[in-house]
């Protein structure tokens, strides 16, 4: 599987934080993430990832997130640095 159809499914995984349960800037963080960087091809792979990386980390130091949510956070950080580890 190409790295590119990796970041598609993780965005896919991201974009789970669209939930009522999750604060609106949670919400709205995760959703930029994705547009602005994950997805944007024309930035660096490099750095459309570790700028999705940093601010999912922002995100999950919010004290409003949801449990589940953190962790749904901290599991795509995880799958981010390994797709950055194969860059």
């Amino acid at each position: 599987m190409d790295i590119e159809t990796r970041l598609e499914q993780i965005s896919t995984i991201i974009l789970q934080l669209d939930d009522s349960k999750v604060p609106r800037n949670i919400r709205k963080g995760a959703k930029d993430s994705v547009t602005n960087w994950l997805l944007n091809k024309n930035k660096e792979l490099d750095v459309r990832i570790a700028m999705t990386q940093n601010t999912l980390e922002e995100l999950y130091e919010d004290p409003n997130i949801p449990m589940e949510y953190g962790v749904l956070i901290l599991q795509v950080v995880t799958a981010l640095e390994q797709v950055l580890n194969e860059v």
